[in-house]
């Protein structure tokens, strides 16, 4: 069977957008969107320029599809650290250290990330469903108090930026960010109404 033109073309369209996204994600590393021209990105992907308005509306779009990237390969290593860990608290705790890990051994992909908030604006957003179900089940365990339920998604992916922006942009030292993380790590326990946090803190991935 012959495959049609629409099919035949498809192959080359994903390698099109996947080599925009890498080229985008190598520019962004070094600047803001607002200072990268659409000719750069197209350069240095190698393909034509018009094909970039076939994949994104607009620079702000693509720099945020590639944040958006960035983010989900954060919540796959969360995922990973927490395989085998049930209590909604030792999830936070050891999700919140992900992050910072991820921003120590790579600051340059962290900052883009912080840089594509729209999932950082929304507790709803699809790339909040694990902080958001831990939450639930935080508050129907009684590990945290009623009023997280409420503001306290928005709460952990606020502490979650601030160590990140911090670890990253300020290029800290593992211990330091390490004592930060615990520090940043009680002050969320105790907003959320979490008892008996500290143990907790002590066996977070961090160490």
């Amino acid at each position: 069977m012959t495959a049609s033109p629409a099919s035949r073309q498809e192959p080359r369209r994903l390698r099109t957008r996947a080599a925009l996204l890498q080229a985008g994600a190598e520019l962004l590393s070094q600047r803001p969107v607002d200072a990268i021209a659409v000719n750069e990105i197209v350069e240095a992907a190698g393909v034509a320029k018009g094909s970039f308005f076939n994949h994104f509306a607009d620079k702000d779009s693509f720099a945020a599809e590639i944040a958006r990237d960035i983010r989900r390969d954060v919540e796959t290593r969360v995922t990973a650290a927490n395989a085998v860990v049930a209590d909604p608290a030792a999830r936070m705790a050891r999700a919140i250290c992900v992050f910072v890990q991820f921003a120590l051994t790579e600051p340059k992909r962290a900052r883009i990330m912080l840089r594509g908030q729209d999932w950082a604006r929304s507790g709803g957003h699809p790339l909040n469903d694990g902080v958001r179900a831990d939450i639930r089940r935080g508050v129907a365990e009684g590990r945290f108090a009623e009023r997280a339920a409420e503001g306290g998604v928005l709460y952990v992916i606020g502490v979650c930026q601030t160590l990140v922006m911090a670890t990253a942009a300020e290029r800290r030292t593992v211990q330091d960010a390490r004592r930060l993380t615990r520090e940043m790590l009680s002050l969320t326990f105790a907003g959320l109404g979490a008892r008996d946090a500290q143990g907790i803190i002590d066996s977070a991935a961090m160490d």
